[in-house]
């Protein structure tokens, strides 16, 4: 397939992602820099109006590029899966890339960055029959993602589900994990009443934020050609999950199941933030991204000739393109 030989140069794989960015970005860079995207959803919105126009969207581009790495870290290191493995950060950046909404910097892009450490640290508990240390930092990124982006707190559901795959959770695991959970949220204590004399701002803006003002499903406000790529994307992975992988067994263990039966929770979370939240829980499309771009990189692995890779690849990226530019 395209650019198979630079799998293990990782400078030349987010160097290719960088481009697809740019390309991705080019209308908001150079033609119609948009406003300061608006951090409903985060106790930081205070602080969002520091960031704007192309700063904004220069550090969105570089975290967009860090979770792309983790994405790439977290499967390199978990899933048994062999091949293709540049090929994470390029179906991240072109999935995240195509949404406009998502290019402005806001919460999200912080807290998909813990959230993905979250996931990190906690795949590495099933090393140590009892690792606080692990159970702990994985916890307490998620409540670091709970502030950038408020709706994370609700992760911490899936979070749970998940530490059970990887271990035997004691009374004790459940005490670490809280308290690493709670452990941000006591912190920003300090800092907003250093910064802004209120100290109970981030916890009344969290809990405010968490509660949806009604419980009826709404569709989230998207462009027709987003929800096009959202049904292609949609099309791809079923497409996946029906094909045949190529020898029977082969490319997987128990691990793998678990970190992908993971990451399935985690997304039919965020699905359910999707709709319950709607119509401005569209941010919360960049968790769901991290599923998919996992799946379509089973999905190239599983399509033995290179002709059929290279075209849907280059149609993933036109389709990325329209739908970022409409």
């Amino acid at each position: 397939m395209i650019f198979d030989n630079i799998r293990r140069k990782v400078f030349r794989i987010l160097l290719f992602a960088l481009l697809i960015l740019l390309l991705l970005y080019f209308k908001d860079l150079f033609f119609d820099v948009p406003g300061t995207a608006e951090w409903k959803h985060s106790a930081f919105k205070e602080f969002s109006n520091v960031f704007h126009g192309r700063l904004s969207l220069l550090i969105s581009m570089a975290l967009t590029l860090a979770s792309g790495l983790l994405i790439y870290k977290l499967s390199y290191d978990n899933l048994s899966f062999t091949g293709r493995e540049h090929l994470l950060i390029w179906l991240w950046v072109i999935q995240a890339g195509a949404f406009s909404f998502l290019h402005p910097l806001s919460g999200i892009h912080f807290a998909t960055v813990f959230i993905l450490l979250s996931y990190g640290a906690l795949f590495s508990t099933y090393r140590k029959t009892s690792d606080n240390e692990g159970i702990f930092l994985s916890a307490m990124y998620l409540g670091i993602a709970g502030l950038f982006y408020d709706c994370s707190i609700y992760l911490f559901i899936p979070y749970i589900i998940a530490l059970y795959r990887f271990k035997i959770v004691k009374f004790r695991d459940w005490i670490i994990s809280i308290a690493g959970f709670l452990v941000p949220f006591y912190f920003s204590i300090f800092i907003f009443h250093f910064f802004t004399g209120d100290w109970l701002y981030p916890i009344e803006s969290t809990i405010n934020g968490v509660i949806p003002d009604d419980l009826s499903l709404r569709i989230a406000e998207m462009s027709v050609a987003q929800y096009i790529f959202c049904i292609l994307i949609f099309v791809l992975i079923v497409t996946e999950m029906l094909m045949p992988a190529k020898s029977r067994g082969s490319g997987i263990n128990q691990k793998t199941i678990s970190c992908l039966r993971s990451f399935s929770v985690l997304m039919c979370a965020s699905v359910l933030i999707f709709l319950l939240f709607a119509p401005e829980s569209k941010l919360i499309l960049q968790i769901i991204i991290i599923y998919t771009t996992v799946r379509l990189r089973i999905l190239f692995i599983k399509i033995n000739k290179n002709i059929i890779a290279n075209s849907l690849f280059l149609l993933l990226i036109v389709a990325s393109v329209i739908t970022a530019i409409l």
